[in-house]
C-alpha cells in the first residue's frame, strides 16, 4: 500500500509512545484491524477518530494530516511524558497518592 503522511505519522507516533496497535485501537474503541488499516493507508478514518488520535498523542490535527513540516514534532521524551501523565490521571485518587508516595520514597533512597 502507498503510505500517506497521515498513515506514516500515526505509525511513528504510536511507536514513539511505546503503544501497540492493540493499545491504540483499545483506546479508540475500535478493532485492531481497523486501526491497522489506517496505518497501512488501506482506509481513511472518520473525523472523530482523527480527533481522538490528535488528543491521544497531544498533537494538532494539522500535524496528523500534514506532517512534521507543518508544526514542531514532539520528541519521544515528550510523548512518553504525555503517556505517563495519561496513565497517572486514569488512576483513582488513592492509587495516585500511592504512586506519589512511592516516587518520594525512591527519591529519598537515591539521595542517601
Amino acid at each position: 500500500m502507498k503510505q500517506t503522511i497521515f498513515s506514516s505519522t500515526i505509525r511513528s507516533l504510536r511507536r514513539k509512545s511505546d503503544y501497540t496497535q492493540a493499545d491504540v485501537s483499545s483506546k479508540l474503541n475500535i478493532q485492531r484491524q481497523t486501526y491497522s488499516n489506517y496505518e497501512n493507508a488501506c482506509r481513511t478514518p472518520p473525523l472523530e477518530i482523527i480527533v481522538a488520535l490528535a488528543k491521544l498523542y497531544h498533537v494538532s490535527i494539522d500535524y496528523l494530516v500534514l506532517g512534521a513540516d507543518s508544526v514542531r514534532e514532539k520528541s519521544a521524551r515528550e510523548l512518553r511524558k504525555d503517556k505517563l501523565f495519561d496513565e497517572f490521571t486514569s488512576l483513582s485518587r488513592n492509587a495516585q497518592k500511592e504512586v506519589l508516595d512511592f516516587i518520594r520514597f525512591k527519591k529519598a533512597m537515591q539521595a542517601e
